[in-house]
C-alpha cells in the first residue's frame, strides 16, 4: 500500500511502500524484516545516466542509498538477497514486472529477446531453527560432534574478500579456514575460539564440505533463475542480473 513521508531535507512528501526483506531481518541489530522504499522518480534519471557510477559499480549503492528511507539501516550491513528485492521493487513499480532480456540460443549461438516475469520470483526459506544469535545446530556425522553454526554476514562476506586479496598471491591461503571459523560457532559445548580454530585445522574435509553445504542451503536469497524456451525450443536457465540495463531500455538512455 502506498504511503507518503514527509522528507524535511527537501521540504516535500516521498511516495513510498514497504519492501518485505528476504533475510527476515537476521543480519541486522533490531532484526528489522522490512523496510520503507520511495519510488523511483525523474530526479534518479540523472543518476542511472551517470557514466561514472556506472563505470566504477558504484551505481547500486548510491541508488539504494536514496531510495531506502530507512535510515537505522547501513548498506554495508545489507546483504545481497535484501539489495535485490529492492532493486526488483523499484523497478516493478516504475515500469512494470516484464523485463526483456536478450540472451544466446545454446544450440544455435544466435541472439534472441524474450520476456521475463519478474512478479514469479521467489525467496528461498530457512528451513533451519534459528536462536536469538542466529545460530543452529548440527551434528557432523564424521567427526560425531554436535555444533552451532553462523550464516556468514555481508561484514563477514567483507573481512573473507580482504583475506583472499591479502593472500592472492601466497602459495597457500587461509581462506577457507577462515571461511569456516565463521560459520562454526561452538563445537560440542565449547566456545572458546581457539579450541575451534585447534577442531578445525583436522577436521574431517567430508565435514567441512558439509557445513558449507548446509549453510549454504540455509542462508537466506532471492532466487534469480528463470527459465527461457530458445528459438530453438529447448529450456534454458537464466540468471537476472543488475546494473543500469536493468533500467536503461524504458526511458531512452
Amino acid at each position: 500500500m502506498q504511503e507518503q513521508l514527509t522528507d524535511p531535507a527537501a521540504d516535500s512528501i516521498l511516495p513510498y511502500d514497504v519492501v518485505t526483506l528476504p533475510s527476515q531481518g537476521i543480519f541486522y541489530k533490531d532484526r528489522k524484516k522490512s523496510v520503507k522504499v520511495s519510488y523511483l522518480n525523474a530526479s534518479d534519471e540523472n543518476l542511472l545516466a551517470s557514466p561514472s557510477l556506472t563505470e566504477t559499480g558504484k551505481l547500486i549503492d548510491t541508488l539504494l542509498s536514496r531510495k531506502i528511507l530507512d535510515k537505522d539501516i547501513l548498506l554495508q550491513d545489507m546483504p545481497d538477497c535484501d539489495k535485490e528485492a529492492i532493486l526488483i521493487f523499484l523497478r516493478n513499480t516504475a515500469f512494470g514486472t516484464e523485463y526483456n532480456v536478450t540472451v544466446i540460443d545454446r544450440k544455435t549461438e544466435k541472439e534472441f529477446t524474450t520476456k521475463i516475469d519478474l512478479s514469479v520470483l521467489r525467496t528461498k526459506d530457512i528451513t533451519v531453527e534459528l536462536d536469538e544469535n542466529n545460530e543452529f545446530e548440527h551434528f557432523l556425522e564424521i567427526s560425531k560432534k554436535k555444533v552451532r553454526l553462523s550464516f556468514i554476514s555481508p561484514a563477514d562476506e567483507q573481512e573473507l574478500k580482504k583475506i583472499d586479496e591479502t593472500h592472492k598471491n601466497d602459495p597457500i591461503s587461509p581462506y577457507m579456514t577462515k571461511q569456516l571459523a565463521k560459520m562454526l560457532k561452538e563445537v560440542d559445548g565449547v566456545r572458546d575460539p581457539m579450541s575451534i580454530h585447534q577442531f578445525i585445522q583436522t577436521m574431517p574435509i567430508r565435514d567441512s564440505q558439509i557445513i558449507r553445504k548446509v549453510v549454504r542451503d540455509n542462508t537466506p536469497e532471492l532466487d534469480l533463475t528463470v527459465s527461457v524456451t530458445t528459438p530453438s525450443n529447448e529450456t534454458q536457465q537464466l540468471r537476472i542480473n543488475f546494473g543500469v540495463e536493468f533500467f536503461r531500455p524504458f526511458y531512452g538512455i
